[in-house]
């Protein structure tokens, strides 16, 4: 478990999470202090999230027999959040390879494959096109997240700090 201190308080680092102490009771006061503390924070936190969408679409590149992950990576979209949040455009359609979308009444979303692109699968006969099931650690999207847990709470209360300083409300 790492650590790391900011203004916002401490970051600690551990498993598959980054858990900033008392984040949200910390963003609501400094935007209580300044208008425009809220719309600092979306840029502060879209830049973080830009850079991780980026990292991850590489990674899913590494995947073996990747178009999958590339696929549903292609979905992924840094939003504009205080709290760096990617989300996945599941509704979107795309041509599968193994049946393209011209011999099917129903498309396939990145929604539908997202799931056994990143965590796998193979124990049922729907889910055979997926790469061997990885239980929780994932294929490209959280072992992504997990290489960079540390850099991403550094640059996040890094950025508050910024934001804080600039606005004079710390």
């Amino acid at each position: 478990t790492g650590g790391t201190l900011g203004r916002a308080g401490t970051a600690a680092v551990a498993g598959n999470t980054v858990v900033v102490k008392d984040l949200f009771e910390t963003l609501q006061k400094f935007s209580k202090a300044s208008k425009e503390f809220n719309g600092e924070m979306r840029k502060v936190a879209y830049t973080i999230a830009r850079s991780i969408e980026a990292k991850v679409k590489i990674e899913a590149g590494s995947v073996s027999r990747a178009s999958q992950a590339i696929e549903v990576a292609k979905g992924l979209r840094a939003s504009n959040d205080r709290i760096p949040t990617i989300k996945l455009r599941s509704k979107e359609s795309f041509v599968s390879k193994s049946r393209p979308n011209s011999k099917r009444k129903i498309k396939v979303t990145r929604g539908d494959v997202f799931f056994g692109a990143e965590f796998g699968g193979g124990a049922k006969r729907n889910t055979l096109q997926f790469l061997r099931h990885r239980g929780q650690s994932g294929y490209f999207f959280w072992p992504t997240v997990r290489k960079q847990k540390n850099e991403i709470a550094k640059e996040y209360l890094e950025g508050i700090d910024r934001v804080v300083k600039k606005l004079g409300i710390g």
